[in-house]
């Protein structure tokens, strides 16, 4: 892994922190690039098209009314790096006036270089759970379902891998995002999809981050793909809301 490309990915989400306590919507806007989406398993699922929009819709005096000072990172990780694409794993948690935290949130976020400029394109958010909060039967059941997601991949089972999907579904590239409305909407290429490890990185009581590296081949030859994917529960359906992939291989344009 590239240590330049982690010093960046750590800059792009620093930036995001430090713009969001600076209370200056626009400033905090021009951190993310667009199209931009928040997947969780909480509320609609909102795309903002561009900068604009997003600080149109930012509501900082709502935010301080719950007592808040600012923000600060409990941890922060660069997972996988190629020259467009940084996945980061992070934890914030907010802050009143007297240093009590009275907010947490677990997010993974998908930093792209578009147009020259490195900026948060998704956050896939994970619900956070306290240390006392059991979490391993929604690993479990995660890893259940990302394994036969990529089974019937594999198997050319188009129909039965779109059920585990949970819409609308969005894939995170760079610059654009491809989204599935609905279960009829998603036809996946032709692929031979095998995986190699997962790694739960953020679980929560309604949500998961999971990394997976996967050795895929649509007939020119298997490469090693790292990826993210974003599982929520959201009317009761356990599905795979969003994914992110990059070759870490990639050579730089």
């Amino acid at each position: 892994m590239s240590q330049q490309l982690e010093e960046t990915g750590l800059q792009a989400v620093d930036e995001f922190i430090n713009t969001w306590n600076s209370r200056d919507p626009d400033r905090w806007a021009a951190s993310l690039n667009y199209p931009h989406v928040r997947p969780s398993p909480f509320g609609d699922i909102v795309v903002s098209a561009t900068a604009e929009r997003y600080a149109a819709q930012v509501d900082f005096d709502k935010v301080v009314a719950t007592g808040w000072d600012h923000s600060e990172w409990d941890y922060k990780r660069v997972l996988h790096t190629s020259p467009d694409k940084i996945h980061v794993a992070g934890q914030w948690s907010r802050y009143n006036a007297a240093g009590e935290i009275i907010h947490t949130n677990p997010v993974v976020y998908i930093v792209t270089r578009v147009e020259g400029h490195w900026g948060i394109q998704s956050r896939f958010g994970s619900d956070f759970a306290a240390d006392d909060v059991d979490t391993s039967g929604l690993e479990s059941r995660g890893f259940k379902l990302v394994k036969d997601f990529y089974l019937h991949l594999h198997n050319g089972k188009a129909e039965a891998a779109a059920e585990l999907l949970n819409y609308p579904h969005f894939e995170i590239q760079v610059g654009h995002l491809d989204q599935h409305l609905s279960i009829a909407d998603y036809r996946p290429g032709a692929a031979s999809v095998e995986i190699e490890s997962l790694l739960a990185v953020q679980t929560g009581s309604n949500s998961m981050n999971v990394a997976a590296t996967l050795l895929m081949d649509s007939g020119e030859g298997a490469q090693r793909i790292e990826s993210m994917l974003n599982l929520t529960i959201r009317e009761h359906h356990l599905g795979i809301q969003a994914w992110s992939y990059l070759d870490p291989s990639a050579e730089p344009d």
